[in-house]
């Protein structure tokens, strides 16, 4: 079989519709002809099921896991229920179907989970060491106002290491994961330091907002849109494998008219991008290939801040932040640690320019320094809350 036929999604929520351009890319079709007899999705509740039968053209049934499977049998199976569930249902659901394809001699399928915990080698223990599964934690952003960026960014993709797909199915893994951008292969129990960073990184909404608060004090306030286009323009000074400022794939980044600002701004974004960086060499994770991966992640990010109004950005976090997840512990922690620290270094940095203190005004940029540390300590926290997920 060169290409799957069928796609069942258990677990149909919000992560899984954005990743519906993945489907459509390893089926090799969009057409709603074919996707009405290619794809069957599970949600795990009725609630607002009505709404999404109306709004795809495939079938989309709640709580009848199982069933669909043994009535499918699917080629991929997207296995992407709350963490805290995963293993129930993985023994409850996974499990006996395995047990049936095996009785039957009939090709077990491809299985991409999305949970970042159990981690890999826990489904080769419980599915069977003929299992072939792969764990995706794909790109954080797919559009930016009306750019598509997702293949700009990063996503992370962890094998077991003793039972890797074989040549067929890595090209299914390829072909699905191409609308979500290059893919770092993290080490399975590297997983959940690499989210963590990823996650820490996805702060830089944070940052942006604070800053813009603590310059509407000042004279000169800049937008949100433009310091997220400052930073852009600063992570291109260290980063050449992002693409050009004036790529017509994303919105333009270009400086600020006011150089302190430019130069604030520029210490913000390194500030909180060496501080992953730092963390992630505690973690002994490979910087070289690490580093990329949150250049990118940082820039895709900061795309959406350039064409989306605040609200609309808070409450994409919310929509992420799940309770008791990783994405919520980072919001609490900037919160805690980072945004009054950050704010009053800023309006101080101002101040000490606008009063023509160049003494008091080099001590102070210290604060950048002191940023590092923060960084560090926030993707520290949510490391910490990676490994109580389950």
């Amino acid at each position: 079989m060169s290409q799957p036929s069928t796609i069942v999604i258990l677990g149909f929520g919000s992560l899984m519709e954005s990743l519906l351009p993945c489907c459509y890319s390893l089926l090799k079709t969009s057409d709603p002809q074919q996707l009405a007899k290619s794809i069957y999705a599970v949600k795990g509740s009725t609630q607002g099921l009505s709404q999404k039968q109306s709004q795809y053209p495939f079938p989309i049934t709640a709580a009848n896991n199982l069933q669909v499977l043994e009535e499918v049998h699917p080629d991929v199976i997207l296995f992407s229920p709350p963490p805290a569930k995963a293993r129930e249902l993985c023994e409850t659901v996974l499990l006996p179907y395995y047990q049936a394809l095996r009785q039957q001699n009939q090709p077990l399928p491809l299985l991409i989970t999305f949970p970042p915990t159990p981690l890999p080698r826990y489904y080769r223990q419980i599915l069977g060491k003929d299992a072939i599964q792969a764990t995706l934690l794909p790109c954080v952003v797919q559009r930016a106002g009306s750019y598509t960026v997702g293949h700009l960014g990063y996503s992370l993709l962890a094998l077991d290491g003793r039972n890797f797909p074989d040549q067929q199915r890595m090209q299914w893994l390829q072909n699905f994961t191409r609308p979500v951008g290059n893919l770092l292969f993290p080490a399975q129990d590297d997983l959940i330091a690499c989210l963590a960073g990823m996650v820490t990184a996805h702060n830089v909404y944070e940052l942006c907002f604070t800053l813009e608060e603590a310059f509407s004090y000042t004279q000169e306030p800049l937008s949100l849109p433009e310091i997220a286009a400052a930073m852009r323009r600063e992570l291109r000074r260290f980063a050449p494998e992002l693409i050009p400022a004036d790529d017509p794939q994303a919105p333009e980044c270009t400086g600020t008219q006011s150089p302190l600002y430019e130069e604030i701004v520029g210490h913000t974004l390194r500030g909180w991008y060496e501080g992953l960086c730092l963390f992630a060499a505690e973690k002994k994770l490979d910087l070289q290939d690490y580093g990329s991966f949150l250049r990118s992640t940082l820039d895709v990010l900061l795309m959406t801040v350039q064409t989306e109004t605040q609200e609309t950005l808070q409450h994409l976090s919310a929509g992420c932040a799940t309770k008791g997840g990783l994405l919520e512990q980072a919001l609490l922690s900037f919160a805690q640690k980072v945004a009054h620290p950050l704010s009053h270094w800023v309006l101080e940095d101002i101040a000490e320019t606008s009063q023509d203190c160049i003494a008091e005004r080099q001590e102070n940029e210290s604060w950048a320094v002191q940023l590092v540390s923060l960084a560090q300590q926030v993707a520290e926290d949510v490391f910490a809350r990676g490994n109580h997920l389950e």
